[in-house]
């Protein structure tokens, strides 16, 4: 549409008015909401090229939950770094896990590095791939460290009714308590083994989602699988059947794993 500009000028003798016409052409002027001022997140820049924005939110959590756990690996240093050498022994041995409950003091200081290692995945699990995963789903960081720690101490809890009442039920309940504490060892274990891999995240965060993941998943199958081999060795040695060992495996172990992989593949 045509935009007329007029132009006075004035002098002492008259009063001229000049008028110009130009084109111009009507946009449309998006009006921010005031709150658009103090945007609440944060822009950081994650490829050469690529603008990544990482809500300040989640940020103030992943903090949060590494000064937590510096916190208290500091706390406990002295207990986990006693623990870990024992740990490292059992992987080839079984009777190094015998060894451990025979001596009070190494058995509550792996006691309290299981429990660590516990807090463990689900913190490290969330600073890791929970951008990633809050993508693909849409569930913020926060939910996904609730929901795992949750996760964790539920599967914790019903272990520890299960091998109390097998205990109970077959009048052996050392048996099944090393079979509980042979589980906090792979624990421990699993951690160890797969700390690396999850610092390596911080240092090349190039590395593709899928294939850090399969990684992640294959080492922690691996230290689960070496630990049924010494649930194995736990039960036949105290003159179980296999029979009841292969109940017990499809029972208690694989069980609630085929259930929570069905629960989260189906969601």
């Amino acid at each position: 549409m045509q935009i007329r500009d007029t132009i006075t000028i004035t002098d002492s003798l008259s009063s001229r008015f000049i008028v110009f016409e130009r084109e111009q052409a009507i946009t449309s002027i998006k009006v921010l909401p005031v709150d658009s001022l103090w945007n609440t997140s944060i822009i950081t820049q994650s490829h050469i090229g690529n603008i990544k924005e990482t809500p300040t939110g989640e940020s103030y959590l992943d903090s949060s939950l590494i000064v937590f756990f510096i916190i208290i690996t500091l706390f406990f240093f002295k207990e986990i770094l006693n623990t870990l050498p024992t740990i490292l022994k059992s992987v080839f041995s079984h009777k190094e896990h015998v060894w451990i409950e025979e001596r009070l003091s190494a058995s509550t200081q792996r006691n309290i590095t299981a429990l660590i290692a516990a807090i463990f995945f689900p913190i490290f699990l969330t600073i890791t791939i929970g951008d990633t995963v809050s993508a693909y789903s849409g569930i913020p960081s926060w939910l996904q460290f609730v929901f795992a720690l949750g996760l964790v101490i539920v599967y914790w809890i019903f272990k520890s009714l299960v091998l109390i009442f097998l205990g109970w039920v077959t009048k052996n309940k050392q048996t099944f308590n090393l079979i509980g504490k042979i589980g906090y060892n792979h624990l421990i274990m699993a951690v160890i083994f797969s700390t690396p891999l999850l610092i390596s995240r911080f240092f090349i965060p190039e590395i593709e989602f899928s294939l850090f993941y399969k990684i992640l998943i294959y080492c922690i199958v691996s230290i689960y699988m070496l630990y049924l081999i010494r649930v194995y060795q736990t039960i036949i040695s105290n003159r179980f059947s296999h029979i009841f060992y292969i109940l017990y495996l499809c029972t208690v172990e694989l069980l609630p794993i085929a259930l929570l992989a069905n629960f989260l593949l189906s969601y």
